[in-house]
């Protein structure tokens, strides 16, 4: 049988590891080369292309990467109408080609974002199965990364090249007897980066100096005093706003001197950093938003767990909030919570294993059916372990079920062996289980839940994880009625 998706497990490493890999690149050299390779290697795809469009409207392919390397002469061909068609509509197309054997085909646009198509991305299968939209939506989530990384490094390249051609202002100020700055040199690169002429600046260097904010102007002025007596060179980067009250970033660099009559003075340059700050707050949102499509594909796996399993549907989004508030309770720092809160959104990802005639079994389940239970956390361990995460996720998801005792499963780990992250999501994972409905019994209510906890605190609970969690519902109002409409999956900036 010829899959045309990938298993969850698999679609989120695919992810994942697209997301990392992708971060990483630093310039377009190779870049359709490379992407083909990802795409291959991944997503265990039989055929993927990139192409562009000539200025007379022909279609040029970028690269090609196939099984068989006949196959991209036939799709520079055969496809030739259906990339045509994506380019025009900026949407994506499905359809069946004989290149010459059967390939269902995708083909994806590249350039959300901006204002036409730029690319279209070309993914191929053997046969004629029809692509599930499963699959699809992989395959548009790739495209979405493979976007953000065009703009991150057009944004690089962009910089670079006016880095390389944008004369800075040079300069020589000097102190005068009466302690005022003037400047005794100024540089045609005045123009450029202030909008002032050299002449203007060397006639009323005030038109400078009162451009910077009050604060700013006195830390400058302060700073140059200090270099003249320790002989350091001074580095600031300071808003300024010209007489076109246009406000620019200049970075201001100075090295101390000697003046004329052996007054103070300082050699230097400013430089126009406007638009490098303006490419960092871009890449950060960049960031953001890679991290965001990375934790999106997690979502979407985890909602696929619970629907197999529909009596516990929201039970890991629940776990997750509680696991992140007595986190934060905790007074972890917000990376540490970031990474737990993830943990526990797919602490029960090795359920996937599970047959989900066990997973809703309405009773007591017999040894042999619960010993399939007791595996999942081994096998989320499994699934995640290659995954590289900031944090240690797999091993949280490992640890789950340990307890304080050694009573837990499925390596019976007793007290430190257990790490913090673990042993918070555990907390969270009984007081849900407990107070919420099952297969087997009714929801026995929060007050059964914290009974538990409480009576077994610093003995399977770890004690500090409890006192927050008591605290959360029994002084804060904690509940966990509305977190099935709270979007946990926020990342912040």
């Amino acid at each position: 049988m010829n899959e045309r998706r990938l298993p969850p497990d698999a679609a989120l490493a695919a992810i994942v590891k697209s997301a990392q890999y992708l971060g990483g690149m630093v310039s377009h050299q190779e870049i359709w080369l490379q992407l083909g390779r990802l795409i291959r290697r991944f997503f265990a795809i039989d055929l993927a292309a990139f192409a562009s469009r000539n200025p007379d409207g022909s279609i040029r392919l970028l690269h090609c990467d196939a099984a068989d390397p006949a196959l991209c002469g036939q799709l520079a061909s055969t496809g030739a109408d259906s990339i045509a068609t994506v380019f025009d509509s900026g949407f994506l197309l499905t359809a069946n080609l004989a290149l010459p054997a059967r390939y269902t085909l995708a083909f994806l646009p590249l350039g959300a974002g901006r204002r036409h198509t730029e690319y279209v991305m070309v993914l191929g299968l053997s046969g004629e199965e029809p692509l599930t939209k499963d699959s699809l939506g992989l395959y548009l989530g790739l495209a979405g990364l493979i976007e953000t990384t065009l703009d991150r490094l057009t944004s690089q390249q962009r910089f670079l090249s006016m880095a390389d051609n944008v004369p800075e202002l040079l300069f020589e100020i000097e102190q005068q007897p009466d302690g005022a700055l003037r400047l005794t040199y100024a540089s045609r690169g005045s123009r450029e980066v202030l909008g002032v002429s050299p002449d203007t600046l060397l006639e009323n260097a005030e038109i400078l100096f009162a451009g910077f904010p009050v604060r700013e102007r006195q830390a400058l002025e302060d700073g140059l005093r200090a270099a003249a007596a320790s002989g350091e060179r001074l580095h600031l980067t300071l808003h300024w706003r010209g007489p076109d009250q246009a406000e620019r970033h200049l970075l201001f660099n100075a090295k101390p001197a000697t003046g004329e009559e052996g007054n103070p003075a300082w050699d230097g340059a400013i430089q126009d950093v406007s638009e490098r700050e303006r490419l960092q707050e871009e890449s950060r949102r960049n960031l953001t938003r890679l991290n965001q499509s990375m934790e999106n594909a997690i979502q979407a796996i985890a909602a696929t767990i619970e629907m197999r399993d529909p009596y516990t549907a929201g039970h890991q989004r629940r776990v997750s909030e509680l696991a992140t508030h007595l986190a934060r309770a905790l007074g972890l720092s917000d990376d540490a919570v970031h990474g737990i809160r993830l943990a526990a959104a797919i602490h029960d990802i090795g359920k996937i294993h599970v047959p989900a005639e066990i997973l809703s079994y309405p009773g007591r389940l017999p040894e042999i059916e619960f010993a399939l239970i007791k595996a999942h956390p081994r096998i989320g361990y499994d699934i995640l372990k290659n995954v590289d995460f900031p944090w240690p996720v797999a091993e949280m998801v490992y640890q789950h079920h340990e307890l304080l005792d050694g009573s837990g499963y499925p390596r019976g780990l007793q007290g430190e062996a257990i790490m913090l992250g673990a042993r918070i999501i555990t907390v969270a994972d009984v007081v849900e289980a407990i107070d919420l409905y099952r297969p087997y019994r009714p929801g026995l209510g929060i007050d059964a839940a914290l009974d538990e906890i409480t009576a077994y605190r610093g003995q399977r609970y770890d004690d500090q994880i409890v006192a927050c969690c008591l605290r959360l519902f029994r002084e804060e109002g904690f509940t966990f009625a509305d977190v099935n409409d709270m979007n946990i999956w926020k990342v912040k900036s």
